[in-house]
């Protein structure tokens, strides 16, 4: 049974910080508030008040959003995304519907969203359209061909990481740090909107500072842990005990043959072992590129993760079908290897686990454990996140384009903790305890960022090492050597 507990951390101390915020404000126009006149016996009458300025002049508008409301003369901002409904919390839908009651699953939210978005047209005199592009590979190619013509597909465009630096190197996006716009919260406090994409010296992408579900834990079969008798993992992260030495013990306690037949029919970890390898890197502060982009699987750290795998794998702790050889590039068939509950630990992320919902055996989520040499409380490796992005040659002022994207982001108002309901509820919803919904939700702010994470197909060369140590031809250090050249080929293509 699901066992939750009401209420958010991290959501209560943004309320807190608002209200906060509120108080100071309001005693700052105490303190500006003038004191009563002095007592005279005669019958002096109180001085008059001064007339009110006129509400109609841009100086004296209402401030609604986050900046002064300002004309921009009934502009049409367009977004592009590979589906339709692109622009964000422009319509509470995929269409652009007034949300119902009587079918809107979140109306109170999805209100807010669309009254926001109607009173950023009226303010800003502006005016929003979307475009949907056919397919996530054609994004790059289309955009090319329309920034060449001087007229970009749309002012925003969505990408996946992965697009992100062949869109920098071909001009196709600006740098958004470099866009002057005072008072901006994307370039101050980031309450509303927060950077995706920061590196080669500027900030490329945005998307809401909502907390979410994108980060990767490491998934325990509780049944597993149970039968082996082994110390469980969730008791061993609350004690601040869950580490490298602990993993491997419980690997070697669960890959054993339970029904006496010579064959081993459980097994210590299950997943794509690629995936498996850079998330060890990750949590014991490894690289798989310098910033520069030079190959860096050579790092100390990242030969103790090489280390570490190839001891998994020659040991034969790692599941693979026995009816079939190891396949290190069969992703789907690797990935999903945790439903079939002959593995203790697995990498557990939120739709992976929706997939398979329900899982036949109890299960918990703990951060991947931090290697020997971790510093800075990573847990995993990723790089770059999808965001939004501003096209070159648009025609829209940046800082205009800016002002209008903070505006409509901002539409939990003084409530911020409101853009992360959705995640908390898809939390409660997939995971089994309160403690577990708040692991996988926290994962996501302890990723270690890699540059070469961003260059397109080098971190599936991970796969390369996971087949020398299958292979057992080839230690981690002389597979490391093995690989420097084409790996360094890759990235020079982007430096």
């Amino acid at each position: 049974m699901k066992k939750f507990r009401i209420g958010i951390l991290i959501a209560t101390l943004l309320a807190l910080l608002f209200i906060a915020a509120c108080n100071r404000d309001n005693a700052e126009d105490n303190e500006d508030a003038s004191p009563p006149p002095a007592a005279n016996n005669e019958a002096t009458p109180p001085p008059q008040p001064e007339p009110a300025a006129p509400t109609d002049t841009p100086e004296a508008a209402r401030i609604s959003g986050i900046h002064q409301p300002k004309d921009m003369g009934g502009k049409t901002l367009t977004a592009a995304m590979w589906w339709y409904g692109g622009f964000p919390f422009t319509v509470a839908t995929a269409y652009d519907e007034e949300p119902d009651p009587a079918t809107s699953a979140h109306y109170f939210i999805d209100r807010l969203i669309w009254e926001n978005a109607r009173r950023v047209e009226r303010e800003f005199n502006v005016t929003f359209g979307n475009i949907a592009i056919p397919g996530a590979m054609e994004v790059i190619p289309v955009l090319t061909a329309s920034v060449m013509a001087g007229d970009p597909m749309a002012d925003l465009v969505f990408m996946e990481p992965w697009m992100l630096m062949s869109a920098i190197h071909g001009d196709l996006i600006i740098p958004i740090d470099e866009i002057n716009l005072p008072g901006s919260d994307l370039l101050g406090p980031q309450l509303y909107v927060r950077p995706r994409a920061t590196g080669l010296g500027h900030m490329w992408a945005f998307y809401t500072s909502a907390l979410d579900l994108s980060g990767v834990t490491m998934g325990v079969n509780l049944d597993v842990i149970n039968a082996i008798g082994a110390p469980n993992p969730v008791d061993l992260h609350n004690q601040g005990r869950w580490n490298w030495d602990a993993m491997l013990e419980i690997m070697r306690m669960a890959t054993r043959d339970t029904t006496g037949d010579g064959a081993n029919d459980q097994w210590g970890i299950s997943g794509q072992p690629a995936e498996i390898l850079r998330n060890l890197i990750g949590a014991n502060d490894g690289m798989l590129a310098t910033d520069d982009l030079i190959y860096a699987f050579d790092h100390p750290n990242t030969m103790q993760a090489m280390e570490f795998m190839e001891t998994i794998i020659s040991e034969g702790l790692w599941y693979t079908d026995p009816a079939q050889a190891p396949a290190p590039y069969d992703w789907g068939r690797n990935f999903f290897a945790f439903d079939l509950g002959v593995s203790a630990l697995f990498p557990a992320v939120t739709w992976g686990i929706s997939d398979r919902s329900p899982l036949t055996f109890e299960f918990a989520v703990v951060p991947f454990p931090t290697g020997p040499s971790n510093t800075t409380g990573a847990t995993w490796l990723g790089g770059w996140r999808q965001g939004y992005t501003f096209a070159a040659s648009s025609s829209w002022d940046p800082a205009d384009l800016l002002m209008i994207v903070e505006e409509l982001f901002a539409w939990p108002g003084d409530e911020p903790e409101l853009m992360s309901e959705g995640a908390i509820t898809a939390a409660h919803e997939t995971f089994l305890t309160e403690q577990d919904a708040q692991i996988q939700l926290h994962a996501s702010l302890t990723m270690r960022s890699d540059m070469g994470y961003n260059v397109p197909e080098y971190p599936w060369q991970l796969d390369r090492f996971i087949a020398d140590f299958l292979a057992g031809e080839m230690t981690a250090a002389q597979a490391v050597e093995s690989h420097r050249g084409p790996l360094q080929e890759m990235l020079d293509a982007f430096r």
